[in-house]
């Protein structure tokens, strides 16, 4: 049986209805789109027009847990001022930033690992127990997790305290080891400045 032309004028505009909601839906999910706009904004960070860079670290900054992850991958690639900027902002966002980047302690480039490593000392306490989540777990590499829980330093104390009392006795062993390290290099840090002040 022929279809009217009525009827199949009907479906083309059901077909064509079916595609643009399948596509405004990806769209409004988070498709290429909103990665393409995060990625402008990060490139935007090193625009050399102070408006432009501070409307981006703004719309970075709101964007929340979405712009962690691209922020944390400029880090291989940016310059030192897109660095600088994405750990500001990976730090104004807080904690939906704090396992993405103990997870980039991990990563094979030496710049994402030392930027992510120094963010996490600047957010302090909060990351302190991802970071021994980490180490229990060993799913992260364990060097750098500990050389950022002595560069945290007294923060870390009493999370570590507790650890130390773990019934895992090579995790509790290596929260001893931490809180010996920390208070080992407050000490270095204070006969230092104190032998500094002697000399001036």
């Amino acid at each position: 049986m022929r279809r009217s032309p009525a009827l199949k004028a009907g479906a083309l505009i059901l077909l064509f209805l079916t595609v643009c909601i399948s596509g405004c839906t990806q769209s409004t999910a988070g498709g290429d789109d909103t990665g393409g706009v995060t990625d402008q904004h990060i490139q935007a960070l090193s625009s050399d027009d102070p408006d432009t860079e501070l409307a981006a670290i703004t719309w970075l900054t709101q964007a929340g847990e979405p712009a962690v992850q691209p922020i944390i991958d400029s880090f291989a690639t940016g310059d030192n001022k897109t660095r600088i900027y994405g750990a500001f902002i990976l730090q104004e966002i807080g904690a939906p930033a704090i396992p993405p980047l103990v997870a980039a302690l991990d990563s094979e480039d030496t710049d994402t690992r030392s930027i992510c490593g120094t963010t996490l000392v600047g957010m302090g306490a909060p990351a302190v127990p991802y970071l021994l989540d980490a180490l229990e777990r060993g799913d992260s590499d364990t060097q750098n997790v500990k050389q950022v829980l002595v560069r945290i330093g007294e923060p870390a104390l009493p999370a570590l305290q507790a650890a130390a009392l773990s019934p895992n006795p090579t995790f509790a062993a290596e929260a001893d080891a931490l809180i010996k390290s920390i208070y080992f290099t407050a000490k270095f840090r204070e006969d230092t400045q104190n032998m500094t002040a002697a000399a001036a």
